[in-house]
Formats: C-alpha cells, sequence, structure tokens
C-alpha cells in the first residue's frame, strides 16, 4: 500500500511518499516546499495548494492520503476521516491557529483530485487524561493536552514491541524533544496523562518557556501587557531566551563554556523530573525519547542517568510523523482498526 503524506509546518510543507508493507512503513519519497504563509488561513491553504498538489502527481500512483492532524478540540486517538466539517472546523480555528491545521484540508483537495480517501492520524489535540490529572488547583482552568501524539504514539508502540508487549498491555512514558517538547504516559494504551507543548506546561525548550513561576507571569503581563508576555513566552524563551540561539547544534558546540552547560544541565533535569513525576501513576516498564533534539547526546546522557534506575530508558532519535500517518491508514485498510468519524 502506498500512502501520499501532507505535513505542513510553520515554514514549509513536507510532503512524502510512504510505502506499508505488513505494518512496516518505509518512505519511498520526500519533498520539503517552502510555505507562502499568509495571515488567514484559506489564505496559507490557496497559497500552499498548487505545490502540494504537483508533488502529488510526481508521486503518483497512491491508494490514500494521509495528513498531519491539527487543533481539532479534545478527541480520542485514533485515525480519522478528513470530511468537510472537519477541514471547515480547521480553516476557522476556533481550537486555536496552527500550521498544521492546513494537513487535512490539503489531503481533502488532493484525495479530490485522485478519487481517494483522506485521513488524519492520532492528531496532536487527543486528550485521555484520566479525571484526577485534568484538575489543576484554580477554579475555571483544566489542564489541557496538546502534545506530539503522533510521533509519541508511533514510537511508544516501538518500544512496546521491543518489550515483548502490544501498546495495550505496556506502561510507557515518553518524551518529545523537538521545537516544542511534549511529554506522555500511555498506560495499558490510553494516553493517561501529558504535558501542555502549546504555552502550557512541562520543561522548556528551543523557544518555549515550559512551566514557569505564576508570579513571574503576572509580572511580566504587568510590565509587557498580554501579546507581548505571550510573544515572549512563546517564542522568544527557552534556549533562544537563556542562550540567544535555538538552534541545538550551535549550542552542543558550545558546551565548554560553563553557562552553556549549565542551562542544558537545566534542560536535561526538567525532562527527567517530568517523566519521573509522571511515574507516580503507575511504575513504567520503560521510559523513551523521541524527537529531532533527542541527536543532542549530552542531555539525552544527562536524562538517562536520572531515570535508568525506575526504568530502561529507550532512545530513538527522530520524527517519524509521515511513517506514523501511513501506519494509521494501513490499520484501518488492512481492519486493524475502524477509521472515526470527527465530530466538532
Amino acid at each position: 500500500m502506498r500512502v501520499f503524506v501532507v505535513n505542513p509546518g510553520s515554514t514549509s510543507t513536507k510532503l512524502a511518499l510512504v510505502e506499508v508493507e505488513e505494518g512496516s512503513p518505509r518512505v519511498r519519497a520526500r519533498r520539503e516546499e517552502p510555505a507562502d504563509l499568509a495571515k488567514e488561513p484559506a489564505a496559507d491553504l490557496k497559497a500552499r495548494l498548487p505545490a502540494v498538489l504537483k508533488a502529488a502527481r510526481a508521486f503518483a500512483p497512491f491508494d490514500a492520503v494521509a495528513a498531519r492532524g491539527g487543533l481539532l478540540g479534545p478527541l480520542s486517538a485514533g485515525v480519522y476521516r478528513v470530511d468537510e466539517g472537519m477541514a471547515d472546523t480547521l480553516l476557522r480555528a476556533p481550537f486555536g491557529y496552527h500550521p498544521a491545521n492546513l494537513g487535512a484540508p490539503l489531503a481533502l483537495e488532493v484525495a479530490r483530485q485522485f478519487g481517494l480517501e483522506a485521513y488524519v492520524v492520532d492528531p496532536p489535540t487527543i486528550n485521555e487524561l484520566l479525571p484526577e490529572a485534568r484538575i489543576s488547583g484554580v477554579p475555571g482552568i483544566e489542564r489541557q493536552s496538546r502534545v506530539h501524539a503522533l510521533n509519541l504514539r508511533y514510537v511508544a508502540r516501538r518500544v512496546a514491541g521491543k518489550l515483548g508487549k502490544k501498546l495495550g498491555d505496556a506502561v510507557l512514558i515518553g518524551a518529545h524533544m523537538g521545537g516544542g517538547t511534549s511529554l506522555a504516559l500511555f498506560l495499558r494504551g490510553r494516553m493517561a496523562d501529558t504535558t501542555d507543548a502549546l504555552l502550557g506546561e512541562g520543561p522548556f525548550s528551543a523557544n518555549r518557556a515550559g512551566t514557569t513561576p505564576i508570579h513571574g507571569v503576572l509580572k511580566l503581563v504587568r510590565e509587557r501587557g498580554l501579546d507581548a508576555a505571550r510573544h515572549l513566552l512563546a517564542r522568544r524563551s527557552g534556549f533562544l531566551g537563556l542562550l540567544g540561539t535555538d538552534n541545538l547544534k550551535v549550542v552542543e558546540d558550545r558546551l565548554a563554556d560553563p553557562e552553556v552547560r549549565l542551562v542544558v544541565e537545566a534542560y536535561a533535569l526538567q525532562i527527567a523530573k517530568n517523566m519521573a513525576a509522571m511515574a507516580a501513576h503507575a511504575r513504567p516498564d520503560a521510559f523513551f525519547l523521541t524527537g529531532g533534539a533527542a541527536r543532542f547526546g549530552y542531555p539525552v546522557r544527562r536524562i538517562e542517568e536520572r531515570l535508568s534506575w525506575i526504568a530502561p530508558v529507550y532512545h530513538l532519535p527522530g520524527e517519524f510523523e509521515a511513517e506514523a500517518l501511513a501506519e494509521g491508514v494501513y490499520r484501518v485498510r488492512a481492519g486493524l482498526e475502524e477509521a472515526k468519524r470527527y465530530a466538532a
């Protein structure tokens, strides 16, 4: 089976043709198209569509189209068929706008051109939190689940397989280390606890603040105003704010500098602390680290040192979003899983 994959980001649209045989996805071809960003989602869709259709014609034939899901509101994990209602919700963006919101609308247009079906798999707003994990301690503020669910669930399945188990039989705690950092607890298949990578909580990352003392946030808003404070926390914090760069290769090259090493130690400590805290739910069979920043050797080693006394730590660096999307479609087409219908 061949799946055409659409993965929109803030600066480009990543496209791939993935072949799946017996549940083992293999990327056959990749293309990355620079994004012509617009202020309105519908205009952004129009700007990106010609390049996506051109790539689809070059990659054809394929059997289905899959896209990275956007901000669709709280959902259960799984594979969802893309329809007009889903595409319209993503373009109106009632749950917030992110470039990933363009994935399903783009996939739907490609599917129409080729007479195929389009799917999204494990959108980032999967919310399967346990009831006690939703409570924040502040009336009217509930903990949110907005994580790199697609990559985390795919890698969790792989780690469960390494343990000789199915995901539904394992307890795993994973961290996606990328431009944003997000964590998830997989409690026998359920993503029972997570952080919130979209300016919610968790470790800091390349340019995001992560969990921040409340009094400091209140002071920041009072002094700079809401919009400027939000921009600082979401775009100018983390490694960029502390060290002047969000390029972790540059940070790695500067590790001999005591100030740089201290910040990297703090990064590793925050990830390890958050992962260890999730072990309060149940002793994990394993931890795992994934994402592009998991190629940064020093913090990975420090995280492993802090967690290995609890459970083994698996290291699967990189992002497997194209493979995860294609594998999800394969599960539906092979009758191993039933596609869900999105209801706004």
